[in-house]
């Protein structure tokens, strides 16, 4: 049956006509004089977003098909998502309703994201602590010769964690910091443990990597770590390093596509934007993209995806890397979005864990 498809083709084309000339009487007004930019919140708004079955997606006279070469499965978690965030907003009252063309239903959702990496990757879980910190230790049933005097320490994400333990075949220490994304409680908590792990393993044999939030505590700690007297490690892994008070274009232009941040259809802001509060002198910086590049800063892997909200802080991030004589390898998957190897099921995501800890691998000594 087409006669949805037609329905929602003229919507979005009565929708365009009424902006397009909404912005025609705004041109005409700024001849005359400045037009004061609070006279586009009363800008008419499209007060529907549609999703095919395939993932393609239609806000305004917009519509963006799904990427081409990304893989079934990820083109089935990222309509649901979609699905669900817009269903979501248009329960609260918000700005989208949603309807679904050419289906009835969203596709199920996976498993949580650690227990699917638990059914997927093989290994052994251990609750303790550490420098006083509670962590969760991931690792394989046996560990390689060549691999037992190096360790990980992972922020954020289990499904992450359990991916480059199995993957790599290493020890990866989950660290369960205080503050519930970047703070300076955090930063104390890895610092507290790396310390520890300083006791048993040489630096270079200690690795770091987060996610979003804890990409951000990965890369703040080790501009932090020079003044606190310690050295630094062997290998970074950033993942999609968040950071509300550096927004970049992504932070708009993704926003309607990121499945993981995306507020378009809320009638909420971009998340961030906002100056974040100044560090003291001896506090470790706020943001990933904040302080200089401490000498012997160690090789870095970057990880984001094509509708990332977060992109521009990686893409940045990665050149001033760079600019530092930083050994830094960018990874930008087609199609994903921030956070996108939280479902382990994907095959973008095991792709990228394994280019992960390839990457320890490599660097850790």
């Amino acid at each position: 049956m087409r006669r949805p498809i037609a329905r929602s083709s003229t919507i979005l084309l009565l929708a365009a006509f009424v902006i397009g000339c909404y912005v025609v009487v705004a041109q005409s007004q700024s001849r005359e004089q400045k037009l004061d930019p609070a006279v586009l919140a009363g800008a008419p708004v499209v007060p529907q977003m549609v999703v095919d079955s395939d993932g393609t997606l239609h806000f305004g006279p917009r519509t963006v098909p799904p990427p081409a070469l990304e893989s079934p499965e990820a083109r089935r978690s990222y309509t649901r998502q979609m699905l669900q965030r817009g269903q979501a907003s248009a329960a609260r009252g918000g700005l989208a309703s949603v309807r679904i063309v050419e289906g009835h239903a969203a596709p199920a959702a996976a498993a949580g994201s650690k227990q699917a990496a638990l059914q997927i990757y093989p290994v052994v879980e251990e609750s303790s602590k550490i420098g006083g910190v509670g962590v969760t230790i991931y690792a394989p049933k046996t560990i390689p010769p060549k691999n037992r005097n190096k360790v990980l320490m992972e922020f954020e994400m289990d499904a992450e964690a359990i991916a480059v333990a199995s993957l790599g075949q290493l020890k990866v220490v989950k660290v369960n910091y205080r503050g519930g994304g970047p703070s300076i409680p955090g930063n104390e908590d890895i610092v507290a443990v790396y310390r520890e792990l300083l006791k048993t393993h040489r630096p270079r044999s200690i690795g770091l990597f987060g996610a979003s939030g804890g990409c951000t505590l990965a890369q703040t700690t080790i501009l932090w770590l020079p003044e606190q007297k310690l050295p630094l490690p062997g290998a970074v892994g950033l993942g999609t390093c968040s950071g509300g008070s550096n927004p970049g274009d992504a932070r708009y232009t993704m926003n309607g596509l990121d499945a993981g941040l995306s507020t378009a259809f809320s009638g909420r802001p971009p998340f961030g934007g906002r100056p974040a509060a100044p560090r003291k002198p001896g506090e470790p910086p706020a943001t990933a993209l904040d302080g200089d590049i401490p000498k012997g800063y160690p090789p870095a892997f970057l990880l984001s995806g094509t509708r990332d909200m977060c992109l521009s802080q990686s893409v940045l991030l990665h050149r001033k890397l760079r600019n530092a004589g930083v050994e830094a390898d960018l990874n930008v998957f087609e199609g994903m979005w921030h956070f996108f190897w939280e479902d382990p099921s994907l095959p973008e995501s095991r792709e990228a864990m394994t280019a992960l800890a390839n990457f320890f691998n490599r660097h850790l000594q």
